[in-house]
């Protein structure tokens, strides 16, 4: 069994071998770490559970500490080129295996259908781990979200929405969130929207997002009981609702 083993202060341990890569989640109930309510795991496994156990035969390590750029929620998938992340693998007894090597492990491990795929896996530097880290904050993310509205949307409805750019938005904490993040309001922006109507379905489309960092894509669709100004809603004056949510890209420097 693989223990998970606490990181050094300032980044990757000394002797730890860091790998890195990024992964693509293809299922709407995985959570990115082992989720556990009262002893029992919740949902269909972990990205990092399905990593871990993947890199293991080839390292025989003692342990291993995952480290990822954010994270999604469970029912989002994550998609385009991948989410960042680094493998920090303590006391490999293996030699890591080549280039070519992951990218034969990693094509074994989109055939085998676990919902995750890893792409560039490969050795990197203390420098881009510690770019990942910094980039967190910085980071504008691209979504693309299915939106139901209470009303069917117009021409000028697909206009306007395709139409902002910039905005600004205020979001306090979301509720589904508040039990584990503190209670504060933070300005964030819509830096670009595009709108797709969903063909005989008017009241039913497709949104793509550019934000920046930090946003909450749920919240600002639906408004959160109003701690999300403005939203979708508001914006058209209607009710709205987020069906799926996918990440579709985050812009950061990496592999």
């Amino acid at each position: 069994a693989l223990r998970c083993a606490r990181r050094a202060e300032g980044g990757a341990p000394g002797g730890a071998l860091l790998l890195g890569g990024r992964y693509r989640k293809l299922r709407r109930d995985l959570s990115q770490s082992p989720w556990l309510i009262g002893g029992e795991q919740k949902g269909g496994g972990s990205v990092q559970e399905v990593i871990e156990s993947w890199a293991a035969p080839a390292l025989r390590a003692d342990s291993f500490k995952f480290v990822a750029a954010g994270r999604e929620d469970l029912d989002v998938r994550m998609l385009g080129r991948g989410r960042p992340f680094i493998l920090e693998v303590f006391n490999p007894r293996s030699r890591p295996p080549s280039a070519d090597e992951w990218r034969e492990r990693s094509r074994q491990l989109a055939d085998a259908g676990r919902g995750v795929e890893v792409l560039s896996f490969q050795s990197v530097s203390r420098e881009l781990y510690g770019r990942m880290k910094e980039g967190e904050s910085e980071k504008e993310k691209t979504y693309g979200a299915l939106v139901w509205t209470s009303r069917a949307l117009s021409e000028e409805d697909v206009d306007l929405i395709s139409n902002t750019k910039d905005l600004a938005i205020q979001q306090a904490t979301p509720v589904r969130v508040l039990h584990r993040r503190a209670a504060l309001t933070r300005e964030r922006s819509i830096i670009e929207m595009r709108c797709h109507p969903i063909p005989g379905r008017p009241n039913y489309a497709f949104l793509v997002l550019r934000t920046s960092a930090g946003t909450y894509i749920k919240e600002f669709v639906h408004g959160d009981f109003g701690r999300t100004l403005p939203n979708l809603g508001s914006l058209l004056g209607c009710s709205a609702e987020i069906l799926q949510l996918d990440v579709l890209d985050i812009h950061l420097d990496f592999l």
